[in-house]
């Protein structure tokens, strides 16, 4: 996605301590800037632009790579810090996000920077304060009961690989990374640590769960179809953005040669929001849960139990800043690439239905519930035969893993919808890959689900049943 809006968004605003304009680059004096940042509340550095707000543009490029590989090395401990060069009025700027720290004091080659006035023993004993509260959170409570067996190893390697081409940084093993990181305390994993990557995580965090449904009219008593997602963070939003993409599908048009597809709803926008959604989750509420809501004509993501606001924008896309409930949580999406930088999911919804030609979505907070609403969006992919499909699928194989299983019902339904489809518009249809669609296929037509009916060049798959129809 084009990300000029983040510039215009950041022009519109004045100069803070969370907002920095420099006309020119000096790597020595960003790094102090973004370690004073790291131990106040982060904010970001826009290079390119003068005190006077003037776009004057860098006189060379930059080597991104090299310049966030300096930084990650020389400022400790490591914190997440975003860094892109976007071409704005034909110049080229760089754009640095820093979060927040959460092991603060931070120091850059080995001094510590704090804003001017709070470097006395006062400040000090407040970034401490600070480290302490952060220590503290219910992130970083320790779960005494659990053990390295209980985590998913595999998905703790996919990000260290990721955080490796982030920070250049090498962990010996999984434990190391994970210390390093801050999920594991004091030889303890933490509750943020269970939530991402355990492999049961409700055996630990019961209220970790996601639970989606899908609704046949506007009324909640129209209930067609419920998923509960159990599972850790990554597993979860896998599936879960894939059961939508099945709800929504593409829609395919084909004039002459060219041929052109477009997703029937706004597709980073809501992934935007989910994720916001699982970052700011009050996981310490009893009464906290995540709901995920499809109705025909709209789609609700709402956070139930929520004891204080997560949000302090007055007004929806004017100051799109939210408050980091979770940042252990927040960073390892982030170095997984599930949420962008600091500031600017919300924008980028607006973004994204605007220029799809979407409507605005809309934030209401009530009575402990934090809801997201997409509207007019028209459910396009789901079948009300989808339980039975579902039951047949259980009945013709062993065992199946959710992702999968909810790929195969999404292809029943569309071959049910249109027999006689292709692999190639059946892909078209459910957002599958081809290659995907056709290994599903080949083990949908072993076990006799489908078959395919007709010569190569014009035939197409059909549900059984309707093979003998014809």
């Amino acid at each position: 996605m084009d990300n000029t809006f983040i510039i215009d968004n950041l022009l519109r605003q004045n100069k803070s301590d969370s907002l920095e304009f420099r006309a020119s680059m000096n790597k020595d004096s960003i790094a102090k800037s973004v370690t004073i940042m790291m131990n106040a509340h982060g904010g970001d550095i826009l290079v390119g632009v003068d005190a006077k707000k003037n776009v004057v543009g860098l006189k060379s490029s930059t080597d991104v790579g090299r310049l966030l590989n300096d930084l990650t090395y020389d400022i400790q401990p490591s914190a997440p810090i975003d860094i892109q060069s976007i071409v704005y009025q034909e110049k080229n700027l760089l754009l640095i996000r820093v979060w927040e720290g959460t092991q603060k004091p931070y120091s850059y080659k080995g001094i510590i920077y704090q804003r001017e006035g709070q470097g006395s023993a006062t400040g000090m004993n407040q970034l401490i304060a600070d480290r302490k509260t952060a220590d503290a959170n219910w992130e970083r409570m320790p779960v005494l009961s659990a053990s390295m067996d209980d985590l998913d190893l595999e998905e703790v390697r996919k990000t260290m690989e990721l955080y490796r081409q982030s920070t250049s940084r090498i962990s010996a093993d999984e434990e190391s990374f994970l210390t390093e990181t801050g999920l594991i305390q004091n030889g303890n994993l933490t509750n943020a640590c269970i939530v991402l990557y355990a492999k049961n995580p409700m055996r630990f965090v019961v209220q970790s769960g996601i639970k989606l449904s899908v609704f046949s009219s506007e009324s909640a008593s129209d209930l067609i179809d419920s998923q509960n997602y159990e599972g850790n963070v990554f597993k979860n939003v896998d599936a879960i953005f894939q059961f939508i993409d099945n709800c929504y599908s593409k829609a395919v048009k084909i004039d002459g040669l060219l041929r052109t597809e477009r997703w029937n709803y706004p597709r980073i926008a809501v992934r935007e929001g989910i994720m916001n959604a699982i970052v700011h989750r009050d996981y310490n509420s009893y009464q906290g849960f995540l709901q995920i809501s499809v109705y025909p004509n709209h789609l609700d993501i709402a956070n139930y139990g929520v004891t204080e606001p997560i949000l302090t924008f007055i007004e929806f896309g004017n100051s799109p800043y939210s408050m980091l409930r979770n940042p252990d949580i927040a960073f390892h999406c982030y170095y997984r690439r599930l949420i962008e930088m600091r500031g600017t999911g919300i924008p980028r919804m607006l973004t994204d239905c605007k220029s799809n030609g979407f409507a605005i979505p809309s934030f209401t907070i009530s009575n402990q519930v934090v809801k997201l609403t997409f509207p007019q969006l028209q459910l396009q992919n789901y079948s009300s035969d989808k339980n039975d499909f579902e039951a047949l699928l259980d009945e013709s194989f062993e065992s199946l893993n959710e992702k999968v299983k909810q790929r195969m019902i999404a292809i029943l339904s569309t071959i049910d919808k249109y027999p006689g489809l292709r692999t190639t518009t059946i892909s078209a249809n459910t957002g599958i890959p081809i290659k995907s669609v056709e290994r599903l296929l080949s083990e949908l037509s072993r076990v006799g689900v489908v078959c395919y009916q007709g010569s190569k060049k014009t035939g197409g798959y059909h549900l059984v049943n309707q093979s003998d129809d014809l």
